[in-house]
């Protein structure tokens, strides 16, 4: 993993050898096991969708490290608020930083 920093104000977000970092305070919440709808011709970095709060929401692959092809459905997505206030999910299985304890979902 290159080296960013990781501090008490981010979490990263691991999933199937690629990871990304995030900002704590746009997290809105961790879902585990979530029912993931798959999208037929999505691009690689859709990972599917997610139904919450009942809406649709896209759910991406982390985009640093190694590039693979996902076998398996995340153990949770990561929802995170953007700047405009709509809602996008990243794929992980392990979630680590935020000055918390490290959370691997299987």
């Amino acid at each position: 993993m290159e080296q960013e920093t990781l501090d008490r104000e981010s979490l990263c977000l691991n999933y199937e050898g690629q990871w990304e970092l995030t900002a704590l305070e746009q997290v809105e919440v961790i879902l585990p096991c979530p029912d993931m709808i798959e999208v037929p011709g999505a691009p690689e970095k859709i990972v599917g969708m997610i139904y919450h709060a009942g809406g649709l929401i896209p759910v991406f692959r982390p985009e640093k490290g190694m590039k693979t092809v996902p076998k398996k459905a995340p153990a949770c997505v990561v929802l995170i608020r953007k700047e405009d206030g709509s809602l996008y999910g990243m794929a992980a299985d392990e979630v680590t930083g935020g000055d918390a304890i490290d959370t691997v979902y299987e």
